[in-house]
Order: C-alpha cells, then structure tokens, then sequence
C-alpha cells in the first residue's frame, strides 16, 4: 500500500517531480553537486517535504518529492530553489563570476508532473458510477 501522510482532518500522498536548469543551462551542477544535495536537504527538513528521490545532472536537477497538500507545486518549487541558489551562490563566488551575472542561479521556469494511486479512467469510472 502506497504511504500516506495523516494530517489533523485528512490524509494526503502528494508526490510532485520536477526539473529545472540553471540559469543559462549552464552544466555546472557537477561542481555544485554536494552543495545542491546539502541545501536541498536543508529545504525539505525546514519545510517537512520528503525528498524521494535527486538526480543532478550537469545542467538540470529532478527532484521527486513528497509534501503536504496545503503545498502548492509553485511554493515548492520557489522554496527549493530559492534557498538553493542564494546559498549556492554564496558558497561558490566564481561562479557568479563566470556564469551567473545577472544575478540568481535557476531558470524562473520548471517542469511538474504528479503521481497518483489511481489511473484516470478508474477516477472518471468512479465519478461517472457515483453521479448517478
């Protein structure tokens, strides 16, 4: 059985992927690999996400990643890679130097898919059967 999470008045799984790409995708992540793990860590501690699961490329990250339903996928997205990219830049100056002039380290951008227990047609099976 698929894990939930129980909340005061509910029960959620929301698992959301994502993918995004530095500024310019430029491969860089390779260098800023550890450092990505670590503030990406940090974020999901801070904020009670679960991450599932990382893979860091050399120009973009997927993240697949368990949260609360009062979470939307734009919040999530903003807390990751707000905390990330500040830091990131803080912890490696030469990069902004090199890559990241004009300031801030991700693309605004990003990729989002769900994933649920249940296939769309057996929901729609079950809104049809119910509506009657």
């Amino acid at each position: 059985m698929e894990e939930c999470r129980s909340h005061a008045h509910s029960v959620s799984s929301c698992k959301y992927h994502f993918v995004w790409c530095p500024k310019y995708r430029h491969s860089v992540l390779g260098v800023v690999e550890d450092g990505v793990r670590e503030l990406f860590g940090e974020t999901a501690d801070h904020i009670g996400h679960e991450i599932l699961a990382l893979e860091i490329a050399d120009d973009h990250v997927h993240l697949f990643v368990q949260c609360d339903p009062k979470h939307s996928p734009s919040d999530i997205a903003r807390q990751f890679k707000s905390y990330s990219g500040k830091h990131l830049l803080e912890r490696y100056p030469e990069l902004r130097d090199s890559y990241f002039w004009g300031g801030g380290f991700w693309k605004v951008g990003y990729y989002v898919g769900t994933t649920g227990a249940v296939s769309e047609e057996v929901v729609e099976r079950y809104i049809e059967e119910t509506e009657h």
